[in-house]
């Protein structure tokens, strides 16, 4: 069964009654690897009298700064972290021996590794590159905009005959409007939203539809409304 999560940060802490959450470094004012045990133990009482959990935190460290990662995935395995995404700047330059060895200390700790796609970036790392990376300790972020930018169609002209369309863990919810990439409703743009909602949800998907605020004008209630509109007519 699929599920909702939300990009939380300090400055926008309204969570719209979703209880799972995506952080950064921003949503705690400083990196989780540096703080102390009682830091650490306030965020944990704090995720449970709220009860809520930390489905997906964003690590920006680079790879190669294997001694940070193991302090970072102790203190994320204290506070139930589900998965962590590294991002481009997180792998640039790195080799594939220094993600795979970020891949075994996360599976150690129950913690599976994401990656996504960035259209600036996809030479650098695109599907052959996570395809010689997959294990079942790995997943991905699905944002249909970084597909868009290059003018592809988003999921008729690639998550559909992905074989690694069983991979996504994460749908990002945000639409655009192509050529203008101007941020819209789902279901609005060019995104193809409701195919790769529909497409996903026909493999049985138990992944995430994950909110976040991403175009000045569009309030975040107003996009899990439309999304949540769109599930119930399909």
């Amino acid at each position: 069964m699929y599920r909702f999560s939300i990009a939380q940060d300090a400055q926008n802490p309204e969570r719209f009654g979703i209880s799972n959450l995506e952080w950064t470094d921003d949503s705690l004012g400083e990196p989780l690897w540096s703080l102390n045990g009682e830091k650490i133990e306030k965020i944990r009482n704090r995720l449970i009298c709220d009860m809520c959990r930390v489905v997906l935190y964003t690590a920006n460290m680079p790879v190669q700064e294997y001694e940070r990662y193991v302090q970072f995935f102790r203190k994320a395995h204290l506070i139930g972290v589900e998965n962590v995404l590294l991002r481009y700047p997180a792998i640039a330059g790195a080799s594939d021996e220094a993600i795979r060895r970020i891949i075994a200390i996360g599976a150690a700790f129950s913690i599976r590794i994401l990656f996504c796609f960035e259209a600036e970036h996809m030479e650098e790392f695109g599907f052959e590159r996570y395809g010689a990376l997959r294990s079942e300790d790995t997943g991905l972020v699905y944002d249909c905009r970084e597909f868009l930018k290059q003018g592809k169609l988003p999921y008729r002209g690639v998550l559909h005959t992905s074989k690694f369309r069983s991979d996504v863990v994460f749908l990002r919810i945000q639409d655009y409007v192509a050529h203008s990439l101007q941020p819209v409703l789902p279901m609005h743009g060019n995104c193809e939203i409701k195919d790769a909602a529909s497409g996903l949800l026909a493999r049985r998907y138990e992944g995430y539809f994950s909110f976040s605020k991403y175009g000045d004008g569009l309030a975040t209630q107003d996009v899990i409304r439309e999304f949540c509109q769109m599930l119930c007519q399909m």
